[in-house]
């Protein structure tokens, strides 16, 4: 009869455990940030729960005054992208057999498997970039371009790409504002047309992209055309498009970045980002 009564209290304990079950939110990072906490151990924390994180360009620059680290903050971008669980063969004769999904995002054609995998996002921070040096060339000549960086964390990326000339898939949402940067007003693209595809500069512990230059006199914003890799589009149906490069790419690092987050400086913003290898 113990046994049994023993039994009953633990089937009713985590019966009512699941019932109220937590759900991971930005304020729940920010406080075990703030208790102490590794990263790794909040990493994990996020990979094992139910989270619901608000990732638009004002949660992001809240977590970043949070003192949240980069790498954090890209395993809960990774987290709120809804794996592909539908697909539909893709309407046309050049690629009989594959599949796309439906779910919004972009993706590579992997040579491998015959299959579109996804990229997942990462968090791309504006900084402005040089000390001491620039500071005084800046004091002694009002003509001095400064250098605005923004940078990835990391030397290389999660994804590698085995191919030169890779084939990429732009899956849109027609219904609603589509995949996004954030809440602001670019948030609804729908359109390869609106994404630059950017070679990035590896330095001693991330990847980087000048943004901007800035001196006593102005500031402009906005990515060097020599950065940019040309690509081509193909729309597949409403809202799905098949991207291809122009010229074969060289080994080295790249991203996906929504062309209108690059005239923004000072904040933080969402980009895909992969090796090719």
């Amino acid at each position: 009869m113990k046994y049994m009564l023993t039994i009953l209290i633990l089937t009713l304990t985590l019966s009512a455990y699941a019932q109220t079950e937590e759900v991971v939110t930005n304020q729940t990072i920010i406080q075990l940030q703030k208790a102490g906490l590794g990263k790794e151990v909040i990493k994990t924390k996020i990979q094992a729960s139910n989270c619901n994180f608000d990732l638009s360009t004002e949660g992001l620059i809240a977590l970043k005054k949070a003192s949240i680290p980069d790498d954090v903050i890209s395993v809960m971008l990774a987290k709120t992208s809804t794996p592909a669980t539908k697909a539909q063969s893709i309407p046309n004769t050049e690629n009989p057999g594959i599949t796309i999904p439906s779910n919004t995002g972009i993706y590579f054609l992997d040579s491998v498997s015959n299959k579109f995998i996804e990229l997942e996002p990462s968090l791309l921070t504006n900084q402005k970039s040089g000390g001491f040096g620039e500071t005084l060339k800046r004091s002694v000549s009002t003509l001095f371009n400064a250098k605005q960086r923004a940078s990835l964390s990391g030397k290389e990326a999660n994804t590698k790409l085995y191919t030169h000339k890779p084939v990429f898939l732009f899956v849109f949402d027609t219904t609603t504002s589509g995949f996004s940067n954030s809440s602001s007003v670019w948030s609804n693209v729908q359109s390869p047309n609106e994404f630059f595809l950017v070679t990035l500069t590896v330095s001693k512990n991330s990847r980087e992209i000048v943004v901007g230059k800035q001196n006593n006199v102005k500031s402009d914003m906005g990515i060097s055309d020599e950065v940019k890799i040309a690509m081509t589009s193909k729309k597949i149906r409403r809202g799905v498009y098949e991207v291809a490069i122009a010229e074969p790419m060289q080994r080295g690092e790249y991203c996906f970045m929504f062309a209108a987050s690059s005239m923004y400086g000072g904040q933080s913003h969402k980009v895909y980002d992969f090796s090719v290898r």
